[in-house]
């Protein structure tokens, strides 16, 4: 098992960024219910906010080919980006946390906070 202070490098990783909050919400919320409803799906999805942009993140362990096709469909509705490695260490971070507290866990934090720690 991984611990939450060495995240494994990720297997899967797509981003795209959005020209607004609201469609980078909507992008997010179809893969989060997609992933829900995806069994022994080992993935995880964020929306953040960088450099002034709207970016919503998908990663984790490599999913089969259908699953993969549905998420770059949605995701298809932004631009494909890359992230910085501290941003990606960041998630890649989170995702290890998170796996530790349970299979589905969600978490919010207001605008403005500070995304790296």
């Amino acid at each position: 098992m991984t611990s939450p202070e060495q995240p494994p490098k990720s297997g899967y990783l797509q981003v795209a960024r959005f020209l607004g909050k609201k469609p980078a919400g909507r992008a997010y919320r179809k893969a989060q219910d997609l992933l829900f409803a995806t069994p022994d799906c080992e993935l995880s999805a964020y929306r953040f906010h960088l450099d002034r942009t709207w970016h919503v993140a998908v990663l984790g362990d490599q999913p089969p080919e259908d699953l993969d096709r549905q998420l770059r469909t949605i995701l298809s509705r932004g631009t494909p980006t890359s992230l910085p490695e501290e941003v990606l260490s960041e998630l890649q971070r989170r995702r290890a946390q998170a796996t530790t507290l349970g299979p589905w866990v969600e978490g919010h934090h207001r605008p403005g906070s500070r995304f790296l720690s």
